[in-house]
């Protein structure tokens, strides 16, 4: 099978961030080939089996771009923050899934290395891989870290899909939402937490408003009237 990686408007993090694999790239090409890579291939070539693509579409060529790999390819996965929520760039910009079918999410700002492994192992075995539906605090309470909200810290954790492991409160820093929020998640109900605990509306409505602002405009809006 041949993968592309493709990049819309963004700060290509995520490309970069496939590059850091370094010695795990080389595991990756014993199954996939990289077909299109602009930033370790003189000539990219379509069609492709797997597109990966990052950023958001940020004018007409980029939407007609998109449009092209969608086309030209069996399995497109939005890769990172920006291409599955509209990440930071989401007040004014639209995710991939705006303007075309979507397989699958891979989350974060970056993606997570493990969950990329996880979904390439997933092609290479026909096995389902799908978000996850629970919570990066279910992963901090799994890895035993203690809870950054009760310190104080305004964590997005309750309400952020899990698949990262918990990297950020992991190493002491609250999660700031980057992965967007899980299926189930009261958003309504931890922005009332955040209140209670002393968190000014504006800082709530700016945490809620970085990564997702469209996904969670609507707890967004119910802050602003309160």
């Amino acid at each position: 099978m041949n993968i592309g990686i493709f990049s819309l408007s963004c700060c290509e993090g995520c490309s970069v961030e496939f590059l850091n694999m370094e010695e795990e790239i080389l595991d990756i090409l014993n199954h996939f080939g990289i077909e299109n890579f602009r930033l370790v291939k003189e000539v990219n070539k379509l069609p492709v089996d797997v597109a990966f693509v990052e950023g958001v579409p940020a004018n007409e060529n980029e939407v007609a771009k998109l449009l092209e790999i969608r086309r030209n390819s069996e399995i497109l996965v939005a890769l990172g923050s920006c291409s599955a929520t509209g990440g930071v760039l989401a007040p004014g910009a639209k995710p991939v899934g705006h303007y075309v079918d979507v397989d699958h999410c891979l989350y974060g700002c970056p993606f997570s290395r493990d969950e990329l492994k996880e979904f390439l192992t997933s092609i290479i075995i026909d096995k389902a891989f799908g978000k996850k539906e629970y919570s990066v605090c279910m992963e901090c309470s799994l890895l035993e870290n203690g809870c950054l909200l009760e310190e104080g810290y305004l964590c997005m954790g309750p309400i952020t899909v899990a698949g990262c492991n918990a990297l950020c409160p992991s190493n002491g820093k609250p999660c700031l939402g980057c992965r967007g929020s899980y299926e189930d998640a009261n958003l309504k109900s931890h922005a009332k937490i955040l209140l209670d605990k002393g968190f000014s509306k504006d800082e709530i409505i700016d945490a809620f408003s970085l990564f997702s602002h469209r996904d969670l405009r609507e707890v967004i809006e119910w802050l602003k009237r309160r």
